[in-house]
């Protein structure tokens, strides 16, 4: 087994591992937003809800961009097909749901709830 993709999975997994970064994740689905507006969205501080933003993005799967005084953070897509197929199963949401949202963008995304969340089989192959 190829240890660099073992140890980009087992980072992959550890970042999504967690309830509140999976609610996170889907509320970035649509763009980038403000941790005013995560936190919230969520119903916790912003204090926890930028250390969760700090993890995902040493993580690699999220973005910042500031502007003026806001600093907006968006999903950071993998390049990695094993870990942007994970990430998009992950936020993948119903075809009748934004139709004008996955025409422009090939993939069909959701706001996910982790309550709601229904796994996906995905088809992993390592090397």
């Amino acid at each position: 087994m190829n240890e660099p993709i073992l140890t980009d999975l087992s980072e992959l997994f550890l970042a999504l591992s967690d309830k509140t970064r999976l609610r996170l994740i889907g509320l970035m689905t649509d763009g980038a937003v403000t941790v005013g507006f995560l936190a919230d969205s969520i119903g916790e501080s912003q204090p926890k809800v930028s250390r969760h933003l700090a993890y995902l993005r040493n993580a690699g799967l999220v973005f910042t961009r500031r502007e003026g005084k806001n600093i907006y953070y968006g999903i950071e897509w993998p390049t990695g097909t094993i870990s942007a197929e994970i990430l998009q199963a992950i936020t993948r949401k119903s075809a009748d749901a934004s139709p004008e949202y996955a025409e422009e963008n090939s993939y069909t995304y959701v706001q996910t709830d982790v309550n709601d969340y229904i796994p996906q089989e995905i088809d992993i192959h390592l090397l």
